[in-house]
């Protein structure tokens, strides 16, 4: 048998690689079957009566009205974009000529977009989410940065055989439906900052002019602000502070879905249907767990037969 004839190296070796694919299999499987799971059990709430939490909701992806996004590569407006430049490069190995792409650029938009569901809207703040259907767009040049723009088709492998730089945008299209798992929250601008939090933001603006400071605050004139002085200047910081607070209590809450606060619930954004995402996760989760029934009986077969 093969594993008979391996040496004492070779075996190490192998056995150890089989270990490290039974983890990565393991993982692999269970990160797409919580997936499926969280997907599946968690009913698609309405946005007019969602509670605060980690929810899921489906519904159209609109822009922002004085918002608009634009991919960089493409300059075509979307939601939300991941783009890519890489260059090609030829090099020799073994004799042989390949070729190989570099990435050169790459950048993911964390801009938010509107979610409707036809009953209310809130907001999406894609950062850090695992975005999936996206639209995908590929094109070729001979400049580092594409010089056309406003395309929107693929172009084939044969113009990457005369052009030294590929370009790849990945979008999610203002109108597409999409679906998002995450943590629902309301935001209000007066919650989020303190009264006393705008005080030493102010206090701090301050200081950045000594000498303005101290033409307003230096009431002995000696040149610098004592004690009592301070005091004085944060009891006037703080009565501004307090109007500011009040013109940010004013501002309208706003409802926002993002990344939850636990690293253990997945944040997912997709132009793909509840059932076609639960079905592409269940799909992944079987073929890791078939990879790892694979590995670990090789590794146990390898084992009985090196003896």
């Amino acid at each position: 048998m093969a594993a008979l004839e391996l040496s004492p190296e070779e075996y190490h070796f192998t056995l150890g690689i089989l270990l490290m694919a039974a983890l990565l299999s393991l993982y692999y499987f269970a990160r797409n079957w919580k997936r499926f799971r969280l997907i599946e059990d968690t009913p698609t709430a309405k946005l007019r009566s969602a509670h605060q939490g980690y929810i899921e909701l489906a519904g159209k992806g609109l822009s922002i009205d004085d918002q608009p996004i634009y991919a960089p590569l493409s300059n075509h407006p979307c939601l939300w974009y991941q783009s890519q430049i890489e260059q090609q490069e030829t090099y020799t190995e073994k004799g042989r000529t390949q070729t190989r792409w570099n990435l050169v650029y790459k950048t993911i938009s964390d801009q938010r977009f509107k979610l409707t569901d036809g009953t209310a809207t809130c907001l999406v703040d894609p950062n850090d989410a695992e975005v999936n259907g996206h639209e995908k767009l590929v094109w070729y040049g001979n400049t580092e940065w594409p010089t056309r723009t406003q395309i929107f088709e693929s172009q084939s492998i044969i113009h990457a055989m005369a052009n030294q730089y590929r370009y790849t945008e990945s979008l999610i299209l203002p109108g597409q439906p999409v679906y998002v798992l995450g943590q629902y929250k309301t935001w209000s601008a007066a919650s989020q900052r303190s009264v006393r939090d705008v005080m030493i933001h102010l206090i701090n603006d301050w200081k950045q002019n000594q000498q303005q400071l101290r033409e307003r605050f230096d009431t002995n004139k000696d040149g610098k602000i004592d004690q009592d002085e301070w005091e004085a200047a944060r009891a006037e910081a703080l009565l501004e502070a307090q109007k500011r607070h009040d013109q940010l209590a004013l501002e309208p809450d706003e409802n926002i879905i993002a990344k939850p606060d636990r690293s253990d619930r997945p944040f997912i954004i997709s132009v793909h249907s509840q059932a076609m995402l639960a079905k592409k996760y269940r799909r992944h989760a079987a073929i890791a767990g078939a990879a790892w029934v694979l590995a670990v009986g090789y590794a146990i077969w390898l084992v009985h037969a090196h003896g």
